[in-house]
């Protein structure tokens, strides 16, 4: 696979002058999921956000298909962690947002947002409010709002992460079948999780603490089709997730 995305001597300052990252390098290849793991504060998110053009760098840059990233591009999306719905829109509304700005045709922005509310399991709720959903059934909407847009790209900053255990699994298993289903699009995907790391992704980067840089990558060797389960049950699960952890402990650091 070739590389879709890639990261040049990245490095983000704040104005407060903390150095978020500094001289990152990564590549991301067209069809893989790629998962980031590393402390709070180390830039995970900063970096999401320089990847969809909604950040600067203040060294270095990102190129997606070998253009450099400046402003984001339609054929890239993003899910956020708190949702970022419209509170005075519908489900069917703010699924169809980003197609409206696209500037869809009509009879075609229905058609996708039927499709995409019916592929994240929210029939009969096209014209509830998110104050009338559960922050699970909200962060389907999130979801179905990105898938709309039929990205090649999809950004996802720790999407799962304010829900509980079990909503959690439920769409961890449910975005396995739907990236499979869109046929593989490209993902990065941020989470503090490192069994969702591992059961998501086909590599696993490991950010060490402010300035952050690559601590180590680690390929995830478990066949696909996945569920969270098959993954935890895989045999080499325990030894991965033990890599992980320890590298994220600083146990592991490579010199």
């Amino acid at each position: 696979m070739s590389d879709l995305i890639r990261v040049e001597g990245a490095s983000k300052r704040f104005s407060n002058g903390v150095v978020v990252f500094e001289n990152l390098d990564l590549e991301v290849a067209a069809g893989e999921t790629l998962c980031i793991l590393g402390p709070s504060g180390c830039g995970k998110t900063t970096l999401l956000r320089a990847m969809h053009g909604l950040l600067p760098l203040d060294g270095g840059r990102v190129l997606i298909d070998g253009r450099p990233v400046t402003e984001p591009r339609r054929d890239v999306a993003m899910v956020f962690q708190h949702f970022g719905l419209f509170p005075w829109k519908t489900v069917t509304a703010n699924v169809g947002y980003g197609l409206e700005l696209a500037g869809l045709a009509e009879a075609e922005r229905h058609r996708r947002v039927e499709e995409y509310i019916d592929m994240v399991g929210l029939n009969g709720f096209e014209k509830s409010f998110p104050y009338q959903l559960s922050g699970g059934m909200q962060q389907r909407v999130g979801l179905a709002r990105a898938l709309a847009m039929q990205p090649r790209v999809l950004l996802m900053d720790e999407p799962f992460g304010a829900l509980d255990a079990q909503t959690r699994e439920t769409l961890q298993d449910e975005l396995l079948s739907i990236w499979e289903r869109m046929g593989a699009p490209t993902m990065v995907f941020i989470t503090h999780s490192i069994e969702e790391a591992i059961a998501l992704g086909d590599r696993v980067v490991v950010l060490s603490p402010r300035p952050a840089r690559i601590g180590e990558i680690f390929r995830v060797d478990i066949p696909r089709p996945r569920t969270v389960a098959k993954v935890i049950e895989h045999p080499g699960f325990v030894e991965l997730r033990e890599r992980c952890w320890r590298q994220l402990r600083g146990k592991d650091r490579v010199a």
